[in-house]
Formats: C-alpha cells, sequence, structure tokens
C-alpha cells in the first residue's frame, strides 16, 4: 500500500485528476469533495479498505449537503469546531492501519441539532400554511 493506491482511488471514485494529488491535498479546500459526496467516499472508502471507524466524527471534516436556514441562526456540529482536513497521506494511514487515524481534541457540541429543528419547524409551518389557504379557497368556491 502506498500513496500512489491512495491516488487510483480518489481518481477511480472522484474522477480527480492526479495532477491536482499530492499527499497534502485537502478533500475539501483543494479538491472541492464535501457534503454527501465526502460522506460517500469515506464510506466507500473504509469498507473497500476494511477501516474501523469508529471513532470518525464527521464533523470535523466538512459541511453538510445543501442549504440549511436555521445554521443561520443555530451553529450547526461543523461550525462548532475547528476543521481538520483529510488528506491523502490521512487515507494512506487509515489504509495501513485499519482505523481512522485522527485524533480529535476535547469538544462538546452543544445538545440537539437547533438548526435542523428551526427548519423543520419552519417549512413545516410553510405547508400548513399553503394547505390552510388552499382548504379555504376550495370551500369557499
Amino acid at each position: 500500500m502506498n500513496i500512489a493506491d491512495i491516488y487510483d482511488y480518489l481518481n477511480s471514485e472522484e474522477a480527480i485528476e492526479y495532477s491536482k494529488l499530492s499527499p497534502e491535498s485537502k478533500l475539501v479546500e483543494d479538491l472541492g469533495i464535501e457534503g454527501d459526496d465526502f460522506s460517500e467516499l469515506i464510506e466507500s472508502f473504509s469498507k473497500k479498505y476494511d477501516i474501523d471507524m469508529d471513532s470518525y466524527l464527521w464533523y470535523f471534516h466538512h459541511r453538510e449537503e445543501g442549504w440549511n436556514l436555521g445554521a443561520l441562526i443555530f451553529k450547526p456540529p461543523y461550525a462548532q469546531v475547528k476543521t481538520i482536513p483529510v488528506t491523502p497521506e490521512v487515507l494512506l494511514a487509515a489504509a495501513k492501519t485499519k482505523v481512522w487515524p485522527v485524533k480529535y481534541p476535547n469538544h462538546k457540541l452543544k445538545p440537539g441539532r437547533p438548526d435542523v429543528l428551526f427548519n423543520q419547524v419552519l417549512f413545516g409551518g410553510i405547508a400548513i400554511f399553503g394547505v390552510v389557504i388552499w382548504l379555504f379557497e376550495r370551500n369557499s368556491t
């Protein structure tokens, strides 16, 4: 197992050009792998190389997919910690040791996901309002 194997994996999974790869290339910042794409890549990688991911904490490495209106008011998990980049070197270490190699700093996340709850309440309220208007107009004709 060597760094070229990791480059081959990134090229086959994400079509990352070899010229963009170095041992220190950051998957998010340099290669544009973010959100669901990052999650799917790490999941696939861990299965392919049989890596114990019990210690893996996604929110240290990337944001979530999509637009999160609630994140404008409440900090989601990834905004509560300092980002730790994942590089081909990190992936190589994981593949060699069969254990996720990142040691995370002590941290405490705020409980729950008020950003997600805010989104659910907001969009649920809009949906209910829409149904009420539709029912009102349907019954008034």
